[in-house]
């Protein structure tokens, strides 16, 4: 009624290597390693210019910036040195125009005509 399989014992079976199918997949990788690096940088390059294109534009965008920020500065350094602007200062905090015969000018010493001794001291 019931059958009983006999266990075969294969341990004494020894599989020899396939030294054909080593020489391909040894052909292949050797092949195929140098293509793939090779594109693999390709990629990497392709990859860096892009990002690099990115970064001078963003660059460019921040000079613009900066070289309008710095217009937008010297004209308000214009407007705020101006000399009506300093006049009209003057005037809130109450100083008064000068009569310009009361302005003394006042030279070096031995830059003036005729000071005779040319020292610049004065007794």
């Amino acid at each position: 009624m019931y059958a009983q399989k006999k266990s075969i014992d294969n341990v004494h079976i020894v599989r020899e290597r396939d030294r054909q199918r080593l020489r391909d997949l040894v052909t292949v990788v050797l092949v195929g390693l140098p293509i793939g690096l090779f594109l693999a940088l390709f990629t990497y390059q392709n990859l860096e210019v892009i990002r690099l294109g990115h970064e001078a534009t963003r660059l460019q965008k921040r000079r613009a910036e900066i070289e309008n920020e710095n217009k937008a500065l010297q004209l308000q350094l214009d407007r705020l040195t101006s000399l009506q602007q300093v006049e009209q200062k003057a005037t809130k905090l109450g100083f008064e125009r000068t009569d310009p015969r009361a302005v003394v000018m006042v030279q070096k010493p031995g830059t003036g005509a005729g000071t005779g001794t040319g020292t610049g001291k004065t007794r």
